[in-house]
């Protein structure tokens, strides 16, 4: 029986580790997808920085952290920093959540810049 509730016991940690492994894995896949399409759209000069990231699906993004590697990722892959007119203690989320945005533009850029910009 004290066997049973230990196997019982391994089990519930194992499936609480592989929980949170595929939730990690998840995390690294939606930020690879931004991050390629990004990189697609910057290679073919559609867009680039902020809206370039909002196009390609930014806001997908659950937390800050995924942000912020997808912004390190997108610099290592073209070369620019996306983001590079905001401060670096900025609540991503909070920057992208704020962004109104279409096809063509960032339609509230100058008060994204006000309110997480460079000062």
């Amino acid at each position: 029986m004290l066997t049973y509730f230990a196997g019982m016991r391994r089990g519930k940690r194992y499936r609480e580790e592989d929980l949170a492994a595929a939730a990690e894995h998840d995390a690294d896949h939606r930020i690879d997808r931004v991050v390629q399409r990004y990189a697609l759209l910057v290679r073919t000069n559609q867009t680039g920085a902020l809206h370039g990231l909002l196009v390609a699906g930014v806001r997908n993004l659950r937390s800050s952290d995924e942000i912020r590697l997808a912004r390190e990722r997108a610099t290592a892959q073209t070369g620019h920093d996306p983001l590079r007119q905001y401060s670096n203690g900025v609540n991503l989320k909070e920057l992208i959540d704020a962004c109104v945005f279409d096809n063509t533009s960032v339609k509230n850029d100058r008060e994204i810049l006000e309110r997480f910009g460079k000062k």
